[in-house]
């Protein structure tokens, strides 16, 4: 019998969180009418999400809306090359060698994110996850264009946990321990579901929780990329 390990994404595996590299993209491509408004708008969002006080809907709807109406094959080589960015320049080294460890031991490996699927499924197949081992918040299409809209529940906080329970109900194999890699308070009742919990550079009202819970602390360090 197998294990399974589950990943967060967004300053676990990586060091900063891809929506909101993918916001500065969106500025750079000039694709918001006012960068400033639109980058201040998500810092407070940000700023809200490490406090714990996050409206989550809310920043998915935001994110969104400079692509509604566009064509999602449009996007693909746009999203293709974002996920290279990203992994290039901010995966950790614990987090290839976290993943190739439980690999090498048969386990599978979950990828379950809060942020947008379009972003977290490109990241998650170059880190090594099977397309359908990855979970992200599901954005709304129609005719094949972005409508700007989210599929409740969202994979975020409780919601993981519900996202989690489905993929498990569609395999074929039991599994005897579970671990989660995360870095966030807002994924607490996932941490204390499964059998193991990794906190992975957390942050500070997570950090307390750990040691409340003794739960294992890891610290990841980016590894600064030179370009040639």
């Amino acid at each position: 019998m197998s294990d399974i390990a589950i990943f967060d994404l967004d300053h676990t595996l990586i060091s900063v969180d891809c929506s909101n590299e993918w916001a500065k993209y969106l500025c750079d491509q000039e694709l918001v009418n006012n960068p400033k408004t639109f980058m201040a708008t998500k810092e407070a969002y940000d700023r809200a999400y490490h406090a714990g006080e996050v409206d989550m809907l809310g920043f998915c709807h935001f994110i969104l809306q400079p692509l509604i109406g566009h064509n999602e094959s449009s996007l693909q080589n746009t999203l293709k090359d974002f996920a290279h960015f990203i992994v290039k320049n901010f995966t950790y080294p614990e987090s290839h060698q976290a993943i190739k460890e439980h690999v090498a031991k048969g386990d599978q490996i979950l990828l379950i994110s809060a942020s947008l699927i379009d972003l977290v499924r490109p990241i998650g197949l170059l880190l090594g996850f099977d397309q359908e081992n990855i979970i992200g918040v599901q954005s709304v299409k129609e005719n094949g264009k972005l409508t700007g809209g989210v599929i409740e529940p969202l994979s975020f906080g409780s919601g993981k946990v519900h996202y989690y329970q489905q993929w498990l109900q569609k395999q074929s194999v039991a599994f005897e321990q579970s671990t989660f890699y995360s870095d966030s308070i807002n994924d607490a009742p996932l941490l204390k579901l499964v059998d193991k919990a990794v906190c992975v550079n957390p942050d500070p009202k997570l950090a307390l929780l750990a040691h409340d819970n003794k739960w294992e602390i890891r610290c990841w360090q980016q590894v600064e990329v030179v370009n040639s």
